[in-house]
């Protein structure tokens, strides 16, 4: 008796739900080979203040993307490495540089869509979705780092290969 009560319950539950549509759906929108994407909304009774908090929330998850996939390739190539090339801390220290080159600025990140609505409070509420080109946010990394005096030759020698594969896999012609 009392599991048909818990049934019960969580049936119950869950008709009390809305599902609540958004916009920016599908596989245009979605992170894939050539491109890191995101989709964020931002509110504000404000428009340009809305649209801005929206911007600022895609192009931190771009940013959270690019440091996830930075991390595997790092850890990927540190891997691939006999014991005789190890390189020390070097995939800490890279993906330091990667966090670094990130706060600062996501290059070649751009809006690529956006929705504007007015709630009935009369808030804004603005939609975009961003992209970044993953092989110009990888030429990017790699020309900071190889500018970057606090790197040995050997660091610069292992990103820039390391790098360079990165591009190659991505099959980004373009």
């Amino acid at each position: 008796m009392s599991s048909m009560f818990i049934i019960l319950a969580c049936n119950s539950s869950k008709s009390n739900l809305q599902e609540v549509k958004t916009p920016f759906k599908g596989n245009s929108y979605e992170s894939n080979r050539r491109y890191f994407r995101a989709v964020s909304s931002g509110e504000s009774i404000n428009l340009e203040t809305a649209r801005n908090k929206a911007l600022l929330s895609a192009k931190q998850r771009i940013a959270s993307s690019v440091q996830t996939e930075i991390k595997n390739v790092t850890e990927n190539y540190t891997n691939e490495r006999t014991s005789g090339e190890q390189l020390g801390d070097f995939g800490e220290r890279f993906q330091q540089l990667t966090r670094e080159v990130l706060s600062t600025n996501l290059v070649g990140s751009v809006q690529f869509d956006e929705k504007i609505y007015q709630k009935p409070n009369k808030n804004y509420l603005v939609w975009v979705a961003v992209e970044a080109r993953k092989k110009d946010v990888y030429k990017n990394l790699k020309k900071i780092a190889l500018e970057r005096n606090t790197l040995s030759d050997k660091e610069k020698k292992a990103i820039t290969e390391m790098i360079d594969k990165s591009i190659e896999d991505l099959q980004d012609n373009d």
